[in-house]
């Protein structure tokens, strides 16, 4: 039994069902390949970098509205074994998703870009998901360049290997003209980094 064959019976369909009124953002797919690929390391431990905790908007788990991130990569690194630690500038988004998850997880309540490039971390990192400043269709630049400086402050860290994925590429379903990830998409074609979806999410394999 793999964590992926869980993810697709226990959660896979919860990431389609967003609340009424709400379009669907398709996660499943990207989270998918996402565990799938991390299996394919066959590592004993591994270790998962995200900006951005899920949020405490809706007082519960809901899959279909915010993904529900932190609390899935908990349940993938108490599966096999590892550590995510999330970072997250609001207070209440941190308490709240520190009640959803195990002691596996670390959730800091910081500035994420200051806390990236001050992160001292001894193990290889293998997945790094970028979520952390909400994206407005009227000014998108600051969240596209926060995003940025966050891969800026985390870079030197990052082995070849690593995966790297930014959320709410398509957010407001325009093709990914307008997401968070615009900035970014120049970086990684300017490395040559192989993309491996490109949707609602975005990502690349170092």
């Amino acid at each position: 039994m793999k964590f992926s064959t869980i993810f697709k019976e226990d959660y896979y369909n919860k990431l389609l069902t967003p609340l009424k009124g709400n379009p669907i953002r398709n996660r499943a797919d990207s989270f998918l390949k996402i565990f799938e690929l991390l299996e394919s390391k066959n590592k004993n431990y591994y270790t998962i970098i995200e900006t951005g905790c899920m949020r405490s908007d809706f007082g519960k788990l809901c899959f279909g509205d915010d993904g529900c991130s932190t609390f899935l990569f908990d349940k993938f690194v108490n599966f096999y074994d590892g550590k995510v630690i999330s970072v997250d500038i609001s207070e209440k988004n941190c308490n709240f998703a520190r009640k959803l998850v195990s002691p596996k997880t670390e959730i800091f309540n910081s500035d994420s870009v200051n806390f990236l490039w001050n992160l001292d971390i001894s193990q290889d990192i293998d997945f790094v998901y970028l979520d952390s400043f909400d994206i407005e269709i009227n000014n998108p630049i600051p969240s596209q360049l926060h995003h940025l400086k966050e891969l800026c402050a985390l870079i030197n860290k990052l082995k070849k290997g690593c995966i790297l994925v930014v959320d709410d590429n398509d957010p407001f379903f325009t093709n990914g003209s307008i997401g968070k990830s615009n900035y970014i998409k120049d970086f990684m074609e300017n490395i040559s980094s192989k993309k491996i979806f490109d949707n609602y999410q975005i990502g690349w394999i170092l």
